[in-house]
């Protein structure tokens, strides 16, 4: 009995050590934290600063191409107006007839008064006559080929100007909305682009570019581009090419629009991330001794890609600037025209050309 009363007080004096023991260490762990592990570290500091991310500026091959998606739409009729202020006197056509560009559509014959002149009698008595009157006539041709739409009967009477009739051609056209980075890149654009349709024909050309805008009628895209201070949606500006008569396709298929309007080799690039603007002017910003401030430098731009973009002037190949300016947020370091990536990939070989909305 009293050798169990001995082992239970040794094991009363065994617990009690170690809830002191157990006390100790927390009060040390919490009032008092070793110095030795401040001193030996791995000297990793999660705030510290890590410099400046710079890129050297180097040359590379750039092509500017364009890359839309679109719907084939059937091109719209063209107005066949009165070009004489007159009566009705023919109808060569009815509605839904089909003609051909310069086919006769209606005749229209203006009545012109005959003069009034005096006139003397034998007896010396003088009137007043009135000469017969003249005839004037004019024919309205069809403004191209097509399908009639028209309702003129004989007798009904026009001013010059007024529409007479409408010919709806059999042609189609691609029809693609443009943003306003597009169209900066379009200032120079092609007469021709590549057009693909899902599950149809081999990509194929499509001929006469033009850009489109609801404030202003089509410009032909060979004599003028789009406006520099342009700041329209991108469901206000559009790109529309002819299909060539061979090519068979549908009104509402949706295609790819692909527009090549120039390209650079070995010339000197750096990423857009780099530099603000993206048109004729940009800026770069150059390392310095003080990371909050580094050097802000002009540059003229040329040609772009998506992810590059060429220097013309402010910089020489070797210089180091930033890879990404300091005001650069997610929405300026992404692709501005959709292509992906915007780092700064290698500059020895020839740019990705694509936007990355290509069908092909």
């Amino acid at each position: 009995m009293a050798r169990k009363t001995r082992t239970a007080q040794v094991l009363n004096i065994v617990k009690a050590l170690a809830w002191v023991i157990i006390a100790v260490s927390l009060v040390k762990f919490a009032f008092f934290p070793a110095a030795q592990e401040e001193q030996t570290g791995d000297g990793m500091d999660p705030g510290g600063t890590f410099g400046q991310m710079t890129i050297s500026v180097g040359r590379a091959d750039i092509t500017n191409t364009v890359s839309v998606t679109g719907t084939i739409q059937a091109d719209e009729p063209v107005n066949a107006r009165a070009t004489l202020d007159g009566e009705v006197v023919r109808v060569y056509v009815k509605d839904g007839d089909t003609v051909a560009k310069g086919d006769a559509l209606i005749q229209i014959r203006k009545e012109i008064p005959g003069e009034t002149r005096q006139v003397t009698d034998k007896d010396g008595d003088v009137t007043m006559e009135t000469g017969k009157p003249t005839f004037k006539y004019e024919t309205v041709a069809a403004p191209g080929d097509g399908k009639v739409s028209t309702s003129v009967l004989v007798g009904q009477q026009f001013a010059i100007g007024d529409t007479v009739a409408s010919v709806a051609p059999s042609t189609f056209s691609a029809v693609a909305a443009l943003s306003a980075d597009q169209m900066y890149r379009l200032q120079e654009a092609p007469s021709t682009a590549t057009v693909t349709i899902k599950n149809g024909p081999a990509p194929f050309e499509c001929t006469d570019v033009t850009l489109v805008s609801p404030t202003s009628k089509t410009q032909d895209t060979k004599n003028s581009g789009a406006s520099e201070n342009s700041a329209a949606a991108s469901t206000d500006l559009k790109a529309r090419c002819a299909i060539p008569s061979d090519q068979t396709v549908f009104a509402g298929l949706q295609v790819s629009l692909e527009m090549t309007t120039g390209s650079a080799t070995d010339v000197l690039a750096v990423p857009v991330s780099a530099v603000e603007g993206r048109y004729q002017t940009g800026t770069v910003y150059l390392p310095t001794s003080d990371p909050a401030n580094p050097e802000k430098r002009s540059v003229t731009l040329g040609l772009t890609d998506g992810k590059m973009v060429e220097v013309k002037e402010g910089l020489e190949e070797g210089e180091e600037i930033l890879e990404f300016t300091p005001t650069a947020t997610k929405d300026n370091q992404d692709d501005p025209y959709g292509s992906g990536d915007t780092g700064g990939g290698a500059m020895d070989g020839a740019a990705d050309a694509s936007d990355g909305t290509s069908a092909r």
